[in-house]
C-alpha cells in the first residue's frame, strides 16, 4: 500500500467478517489492511474489555467508496436468506 494515511472503513466483530470484507474490497479494486485488536492467549478475558475483533483499514482517499461497499455487502448478507423463494416453502 502507498504512504497515504490509512483510515478505518469497518469495525469487524470477528476475524471471518474482517477477512470477508477485505476480500470484497479487493475484488472491487480497493486495497485494504487488517488491524487486529486481539491479545493472543487472552481470548475470553480480553473480549470482555475489547468486544471487537479489529478494523479493516483503507487509504483515506478510498474511505467513502469503501464504506458504501461494506454497507451494501453486509446488508446483502443479512437479507440474503429471505430472498431465497425455496426457503419460504420449507
Amino acid at each position: 500500500m502507498s504512504a497515504e494515511s490509512l483510515v478505518k472503513a469497518h469495525t469487524a466483530s470477528n476475524e471471518m467478517e474482517a477477512l470477508s470484507v477485505q476480500a470484497m474490497l479487493e475484488a472491487e479494486g480497493i486495497e485494504s489492511a487488517l488491524q487486529s485488536r486481539q491479545i493472543p492467549m487472552y481470548d475470553g478475558i480480553a473480549r470482555v474489555f475489547n468486544p471487537v475483533w479489529g478494523y479493516v483499514l483503507v487509504r483515506e482517499s478510498d474511505r467513502g467508496r469503501a464504506e458504501d461497499l461494506v454497507k451494501g455487502f453486509l446488508e446483502s448478507l443479512e437479507g440474503g436468506e429471505a430472498d431465497d423463494p425455496d426457503e419460504e416453502e420449507r
